[in-house]
């Protein structure tokens, strides 16, 4: 949002700059400062004062071309350029140089991939061009939205177009496309169709219409499974090896998942046994803080995920400590059963019987 906030202000006073490189890889908000940034320049999109070309089948000559190319349709050229950091380090460099010569009737806008290793030479020429950019235009950073903020721009977004999202489906929501803002917003649109002329989005019309992702079953699965629902466990096992491609992946992600939640689960429960205030975590003791498990950083997913904060610590209320200790140790012996590490059945029915053992667990739940 500070983003946001800031061209909004550049909007108001000076004229745009004439060279962004825009950081992070949030597509959400690479897509919002671009519509921003041509309503600015009052270009429009595949317009022929637009130009938008690929790092990796551009040379920067031919990129120093179109920057001088004079606009012919308004006042300015807009140049977007993807996949930049794909560059050799010496076109790294020639584009540094390039970013002080761009006239003042061109904007040229820097989209980098996500990074991968690089070598020392392609990071000190990566630097280069950060430098440059710093010097002759700015450096946007583009933060991945997650959590309450997914949930806040939904919520926004609905009223925006006349409809209203509760803050608890908006959760929901993110959650069924495991937190990725562009999925959420996306599904966000085809439920504003869904739901017309009515206003209120409700939590029918967001199962009727939006997929789940794999992970996102998965958590609907063990939700069940906590919740001692077999059928609904059931129903979302089947589907999740329905979908899958190759049981065994299927089974080890799935695994996976598993074992976290449950690692969550047991540093919960710890915290609740240890009478910590969930509420001011920075005030936990260490020694109970060196208890908890490493992964997942329990303390962080408290603070990080207020959406799902509550659902954890109710479910954590509610096992028993040798029911949790139990099932610890079934996906372990799962674990090293699919690994073939241990006497077991194929993947697929080595998964249904944990989770009918987890079933069975969660079947007495409530603690005294």
């Amino acid at each position: 949002m500070a983003t946001l906030r800031r061209t909004k202000k550049e909007s108001e006073g000076r004229a745009p700059a004439t060279v962004y490189l825009l950081e992070g890889n949030e597509p959400v908000l690479r897509r919002e400062f671009l519509e921003q940034l041509r309503a600015r320049l009052q270009v429009t999109p595949q317009s022929m004062d637009e130009a938008v070309v690929d790092a990796r089948e551009t040379p920067v000559a031919t990129l120093a071309n179109l920057v001088q190319t004079i606009p012919m349709e308004g006042d300015y050229r807009l140049v977007i350029v993807h996949w930049v950091n794909r560059y050799s380090p010496t076109e790294l460099q020639a584009l540094a140089n390039l970013v002080s010569q761009v006239p003042p009737f061109a904007c040229l806008v820097l989209l980098p991939a996500a990074q991968d290793d690089e070598k020392s030479e392609a990071r000190s020429a990566w630097s280069q061009l950060v430098s440059a950019v710093k010097s002759h235009g700015q450096v946007v950073e583009h933060k991945a939205l997650k959590g309450k903020a997914v949930s806040d721009r939904l919520m926004e977004e609905a009223s925006a177009q006349g409809k209203h999202l509760r803050p608890e489906d908006a959760d929901y929501l993110q959650q069924l496309v495991d937190g990725h803002a562009e999925r959420a917003l996306n599904e966000l649109q085809k439920l504003i169709f869904y739901v017309h002329p009515r206003i209120e989005i409700r939590r029918a019309d967001i199962e009727a219409v939006v997929s789940p992702t794999q992970e996102a079953r998965v958590f609907n699965m063990i939700d069940a499974i906590l919740a001692g629902d077999a059928p609904q466990a059931m129903s979302q096992f089947r589907l999740l090896f329905q979908a899958g491609s190759n049981p065994q992946e299927v089974a080890l992600k799935t695994l996976g998942l598993l074992a976290r939640q449950y690692r969550l689960l047991w540093g919960v429960y710890l915290l609740l046994e240890h009478q910590v205030r969930l509420d001011h975590l920075k005030a936990v003791p260490p020694e109970i803080a060196q208890k908890l498990p490493k992964e997942p950083n329990v303390l962080q997913f408290l603070e990080r995920q207020p959406y799902l904060r509550g659902k954890v610590i109710q479910q954590a209320r509610n096992l028993r400590f040798d029911s949790l200790c139990r099932a610890l140790e079934a996906i372990q012996e799962t674990d090293l059963a699919l690994k073939g590490l241990a006497p077991g059945v194929n993947p697929t029915e080595s998964m249904e019987r944990l989770v009918v053992k987890l079933l069975t667990l969660s079947s007495g739940r409530t603690r005294n």
